[in-house]
């Protein structure tokens, strides 16, 4: 019985549509399977041989070389394939790596990207005209009836609301197709937040919202300034945007030693989140309520662009949120440098 189930679980392995390599302690191949060896330029009878010698692929022998208990998932170009390879610890037997051949899925996705920014830059430069007529209309002294004023305002706001769609759309489409690495450099978080802060201000004053900055002048991180700019414009954005009337919105950021990580967080006093929705608000599209968006506006892809560009720059957003007690977006950002600072701007 012993003996059957192991032929059946070796068949299994070596026609498992899903490359299955493990490689021992010593560098040693001791299993590669059929679709492994379809999909990576591998040598014949690779079993028992260095893996150095018999795969040239230098980033995935230095997966299978790790002694420590790391777990690896990452894409790799081999040729024309683009690979995605998991891999494991098994302790004293090696390591094993997993091989999954996604070129069609990534093909699919860019095509659906090139799709995505092409239709809507036609789109966008029609709502843009929309847009500009309308305006002249409520705005040129024509005389037309408060009926057609206010069907005009109709056509106005809406035609803002696709300009703003299709610059999101494209925004996205151009962050999801660079693979090349982010370039990053030393920054002052302050003036970033107080440059956001001052595009909200006007919005903000208009609903009674205040403004309380606690970031030290000298703060520094190591980021890309202008998704720096991004990503803290449309927090603070949204945290103007669902506050309560009279509310309060706080910018803070401070030197952590552990981690050894700059933390900046934005706060609101508004509307909230159940926690059943926090593991979705990254995802495109996604609405807590869909009539609550449509009183305040927008697209529903801010905070994915926010997730894109966190991610890219290798950094980490967290959210906490009560429903009617308001909302915390934290930021973990690598420091530049110490920082002293201890003196805090507020307003």
């Amino acid at each position: 019985m012993a003996d059957a189930q192991s032929k059946l679980l070796a068949e299994l392995i070596k026609r498992s549509p899903i490359g299955i390599v493990v490689c021992d302690r010593d560098g040693l191949l001791t299993l590669v399977n059929d679709q492994a060896r379809m999909l990576l330029p591998i040598v014949p009878n690779p079993e028992g041989r260095k893996a150095q010698d018999t795969i040239p692929i230098p980033r995935l022998i230095s997966v299978l070389s790790m002694q420590d208990d790391t777990s690896i998932e990452e894409n790799l170009d081999v040729g024309s394939r683009l690979l995605k390879i998991r891999s494991v610890s098994l302790g004293i037997h090696g390591r094993l790596a997993i091989l999954e051949d996604i070129s069609t899925q990534h093909k699919a996705e860019d095509h659906r990207r090139e799709f995505v920014a092409n239709v809507s830059h036609e789109l966008r430069t029609p709502a843009t005209s929309i847009a500009g007529y309308a305006d002249l209309l409520l705005n040129s002294g024509i005389a037309i009836s408060d009926e057609a004023k206010d069907m005009v305002r109709v056509i106005h706001r809406n035609a803002l609301r696709l300009n703003s769609l299709f610059k999101d759309l494209l925004t996205l489409s151009k962050i999801e197709a660079q693979s090349s690495e982010m370039p990053k450099e030393g920054l002052s978080i302050y003036p970033i937040v107080t440059e956001c802060i001052d595009k909200q201000r006007q919005r903000a004053e208009a609903r009674g919202i205040g403004f309380q900055l606690m970031v030290p002048e000298n703060l520094r991180v190591y980021a890309n300034r202008d998704a720096m700019i991004h990503i803290v414009g449309n927090l603070v954005e949204n945290a103007v945007k669902y506050n309560r009337d009279d509310g309060l919105v706080t910018v803070r950021a401070e030197r952590r030693q552990e981690p050894n990580q700059v933390l900046l967080e934005v706060i609101d006093l508004g509307i909230g989140m159940a926690p059943s929705h926090l593991d979705r608000i990254f995802e495109r599209f996604f609405r807590v309520d869909k009539g609550r968006t449509q009183k305040v506006g927008g697209t529903g892809l801010g905070l994915s662009i926010v997730k894109r560009l966190v991610d890219r720059m290798e950094a980490k957003i967290e959210v906490r949120s009560r429903v009617n007690r308001g909302s915390i977006f934290r930021l973990w950002l690598d420091p530049e440098q110490e920082s002293s600072a201890n003196n805090f701007a507020t307003e």
